[in-house]
């Protein structure tokens, strides 16, 4: 990414000033000694004495030609440092012009920024005019970038002196005379000229009477032609800004004046009718003004307005039609209805409209591959979208913002950042139209990556080289990503930066949403609450995640169900919301979370009677609470796997209202392990193939999916195929490997730390079947090097094995009594405590850790610890291991010396199943004693 920065970066048009401030306090040597005194910074704020200003124009003209280019800047600078304006201009006549009135030839920038300075702060506009004019006939050749930044900086100065509408004059009036027109409508070209615009723009945040003022005064003073220019230049920079209600009123000005209409014109008011969703407006005014259709971007917009209003059933009747009456259908008309019926998704549809123009040899337009794309986005086929991307470079038809949007989705939707990025880097070299919605979708993969430092990076070039100004969209993102990658402390930084300061931001209630969450991932819920009341009490609009997050509060944090249950309801019968599968699918994972497998059940009746479509959350629960209800009830899983075979089908065959175009893999994954394990290997292997075929193409196969691929390894090693078993996990090794060797992952992916989750135990098994149950350190070792999470089953499951056996018997004990015995101890305190407080026991029913407990569930919950079962076993297995030994006592030494936590709870109770274990007892009864009364390991030997 730096590379990719780098790259960006390098084309920046940025140079540094010939002369800086630090220079100008060097040279001071470089004067008289009189005039050193009067340009130091003790004479601040105070103009020029007659006698002093008297010297100062004395050594100008005595020294006229060989006076530094330091000299006069300091000279300069140090009048206008003491406000002595007229001085400056009094110097600068002798320092900076020649006789002939034109600037000399070396003069420097900063020498003429305080120069046009001290003429605005005198009020001189017309010489300040005049001079500036004579600065450009001058250097604009020669001096370009010079001439750029004394404009910029002069239309800065002019902006903090004089109001609105005279400072964007000044701004009209320098640039024209410069380029000779006023009309900048692409920031990737006329970065220059419209980069300090931009900024005073944000900076004033101008309403509709201070922009028609400014066009009037323009209008009045340099000519309508002049004022149609920069009106033009004023729409595409508050669209760039996003505050399209300016663009509307400076639409309406032109309108009102009949000025000309340029494309740049006709795409922002496209652009500004979707944002308001005026989509009756978007056609008929494209439809008006044929003269402006010249930018392909309008029809990104002309294609929403008409998805976004059309009857698709009308709209198809309607083109049919012209087959019957004669009139054959154009190519305008193909696109209109291919693009409609694609955002329904209707795939074969659209590819039978593309053979149709196709074999009527007509050429495809933007709409035709426009839509092509759209409905391989939405079934889920990438590598479609991927081969009609294309048909854009094979017909010559640029790509649009909103085609880009739709491939970094895809990127997204494969968690691949590197090929997002190149992708941007693509985008930015063919001067697509890059928005902050792009940025937001590639920091949005970066959330699914956990790749924080490149998201960072993003977010920082998005501002500082495509000079997009953040709002809650790209804030939000950022904030996701922080909060994936378990930094929420960072999301509520950007809350306190973006939303903390009182300034309002466009679509902040996305950040608060993301602030609410980040306090959740923290453990306060109590500030999550406050966000809450935070967000009512400025009666911010609420949307649809903020009442996600409210559920996942109320339900998964508080465990309020009732309450939950109430804003949920509220929700159904919203005036202008509307309860969506993600609402839903935050209840059923807070019931799931408590085996509530009936509540699971019960929302998804709600879901049915309100007609809300399903997502594959849903269904993963809902799948799941069949499966598990009748496992409970040790029913036979026939009717659970015949739901799931018929929700397949009905997904496929798109007959359930639902929100995805392919079932996603961890749906099927589910049912499939638990197929295999409680009930028949052959039928998980029939659902599989049942998901392959219905799913995907012949040449594809969900297969290569991790998720999938880690159900195929639980069902090769429930059947005992321990060589389908390894090569299915070299697979999965290789594809995690890939994943982490990436040139963007310059941070370890937190999500897929857990991959070997529900793996590993398997991975062991296979090894002790295989008879290389030495192999098992080795293993753990190298899956601990690669940053991989061992969970508690898998330890478990190593510990079993490696006790069994006398090669690894130590790894086991080291094991154990380094990591899983004091969790052990801590579940059975807890036990016990809890069995003493139900029987009244007066001494540990005031318990300090229960009462703990009471106060947070959640505190004093190991992360790994030795199951009973677990523990019972490898008990046994050391009473097997110290049979076969001849010397028992001296191996008891040796491992209550280096193992004295594991060995204080294997020695609580007498070992009875070790011959001459009698004697032992008596022998050490001293240290057993003390050992079993304290329940403490000893440090002392056996």
């Amino acid at each position: 990414m730096n590379g990719f920065r780098t790259n960006i970066l390098r084309t920046l048009p940025f140079r540094r000033s010939r002369l800086n401030r630090r220079d100008l306090g060097n040279v001071a040597c470089g004067l008289p000694k009189e005039l050193q005194l009067i340009v130091s910074e003790k004479q601040a704020n105070s103009p020029l004495k007659t006698q002093e200003l008297n010297a100062v124009l004395s050594f100008v003209r005595r020294t006229n030609h060989s006076l530094t280019i330091k000299q006069r800047a300091t000279l300069i600078q140090a009048l206008h440092r003491r406000d002595a304006h007229r001085d400056v201009l009094t110097v600068a006549k002798s320092a900076l012009f020649e006789p002939n009135q034109n600037f000399r030839d070396n003069v420097s920038a900063i020498e003429l920024k305080k120069f046009f300075a001290s003429l605005i702060a005198m009020g001189k506009t017309m010489q300040l005019a005049q001079s500036m004019f004579q600065m450009i006939r001058q250097f604009s050749l020669t001096r370009k970038s010079m001439v750029f930044g004394v404009i910029n900086a002069t239309f800065t100065e002019a902006s903090l002196c004089l109001g609105v509408s005279e400072s964007l004059l000044i701004w009209v009036k320098f640039h024209k005379f410069l380029e000779g027109h006023a009309d900048f409508t692409s920031y990737e070209n006329d970065k220059a000229q419209l980069k300090t615009l931009l900024f005073f723009l944000r900076a004033h945040k101008l309403d509709a009477t201070a922009v028609r003022e400014s066009l009037d005064l323009i209008d009045k003073t340099q000519g309508p032609l002049t004022a149609s220019q920069f009106a033009s230049t004023l729409m595409y920079l508050t669209s760039y800004n996003r505050e399209f209600a300016l663009t509307e009123t400076v639409w309406d000005f032109k309108k009102d004046k009949k000025h000309p209409i340029k494309s740049s014109d006709l795409t922002q008011i496209c652009k500004a009718y979707c944002h308001f969703q005026k989509y009756s407006l978007v056609e008929p005014v494209h439809l008006q003004h044929p003269e402006a259709h010249d930018d392909d971007s309008q029809f990104d917009y002309l294609l929403v307005a008409h998805a976004k209003q059309q009857d698709w059933q009308s709209l198809q009747n309607q083109f049919h039609a012209l087959f019957g009456i004669g009139e054959l259908p154009s190519i305008a008309h193909y696109g209109i209805v291919m693009f409609s019926v694609a955002c329904l998704g209707e795939k074969e549809m659209v590819d039978k409209l593309y053979r149709q123009l196709l074999g009527r040899k007509m050429i495809p337009t933007l709409p035709v591959l426009q839509a092509l794309l759209l409905v391989h986005y939405k079934r889920g086929d990438y590598s479609g979208c991927f081969e009609h991307f294309e048909l854009f470079t094979k017909y010559g038809i640029k790509p649009t913002a909103s085609s880009c949007q739709i491939m970094l989705r895809v990127y997204r939707n494969l968690s691949d950042i590197d090929g997002a990025l190149r992708f941007l880097k693509k985008m930015t070299d063919s001067k697509v139209e890059i928005a902050e919605r792009h940025f937001a979708t590639i920091i949005g993969t970066c959330a699914k990556t956990t790749n924080h430092a490149i998201a960072e990076e993003l977010f920082q070039v998005m501002k500082s080289y495509y000079n997009i100004e953040p709002t809650g969209t790209s804030v939000a993102a950022l904030s996701q990503v922080y909060i994936e990658s378990s930094m929420p402390q960072y999301a509520l930084k950007l809350f306190k930066e973006y939303c903390g300061t009182g300034r309002v931001l466009e679509r902040g209630i996305a950040v608060y949403n993301k602030a609410a969450e980040a306090y959740m991932r923290m453990g306060r819920v109590d500030m999550s609450g406050k966000i809450f009341e935070d967000v009512l009490s400025k009666n911010l609009p609420a949307d649809s995640e903020f009442y996600a997050v409210m559920l996942k509060y109320l339900s998964i944090y508080k465990r309020d169900f009732e309450t939950a249950d109430g804003v949920l309801e509220q929700l159904l019968h919203h005036s202008d919301l509307k309860a969506s599968p993600s609402h839903f699918e935050v209840l059923m994972e807070a019931n799931d979370k408590i085996s509530n497998h009936g509540g699971v059940l019960r929302l998804y009746q709600k879901i049915l009677d309100n007609n809300v479509p399903v997502n594959s959350k849903i269904l993963y629960y809902l799948i799941k609470a069949t499966f598990m209800m009748k496992l409970q009830s040790k029913e036979n899983l026939d009717e659970a796997i015949g739901f799931v075979e018929d929700i397949m089908s009905r997904s496929a065959n798109r007959a359930l209202d639902i929100t995805f175009e392919k079932l996603h893999p961890s749906v099927m994954a589910w049912p499939m392990r638990a197929a295999a394990k409680f009930y028949s290997p052959l039928k998980a292997i029939e659902l599989m193939n049942k998901y392959n075929e219905l799913f995907f193409d012949k040449s594809d196969s969900a297969a290569s999916n991790l998720v999938v691929l880690r159900s195929l390894l639980v069902l090769s090693a429930e059947v005992h195929q321990w060589d389908d078993f390894q090569k299915l996990y070299e697979r999965y090794m290789e594809k995690l490997h890939f994943y982490k060797s990436q040139p963007s992952a310059i941070v370890p992916n937190k999500k897929l730390a857990s991959s070997l989750r529900g793996v590993l135990p398997y991975k062991v098994k296979h090894l002790v079947a295989t008879d290389r149950v030495t192999e098992i350190p080795q293993l753990l070792k190298e899956i601990t090097a690669k940053n991989f999470v061992i969970d508690n089953e898998a330890w478990n499951e190593a510990i079993m094995s490696v006790f069994a056996d006398k090669r690894t018997i130590d790894y086991g004990l080291q094991s154990v009594d380094s990591m899983l015995i004091h969790g052990f101890n801590l579940v059975h305190k807890f036990r016990l405590l809890r069995k003493n407080a139900a029987a009244n026991t007066s001494t540990d029913r005031n318990s300090w850790f229960l009462e703990r407990k009471r106060q947070d569930p959640s505190s004093f919950q190991p992360r790994l610890y030795l199951k009973s079962t677990v523990h019972e076993k490898i008990a046994q297995a050391m009473d097997t291991y110290l049979c076969s030994l001849a010397d028992i006592e001296a191996e008891l030494e040796r491992l209550t010396s280096h193992y004295k936590y594991f060995m204080k709870s294997y020695l609580m109770s007498p070992r009875t199943k070790i011959p001459g274990w009698d004697d032992i007892e008596l022998r050490h009864a001293s240290y057993l004693s003390k050992l079993r009364n304290g329940k403490k390991a000893l440090h002392e030997p056996f």
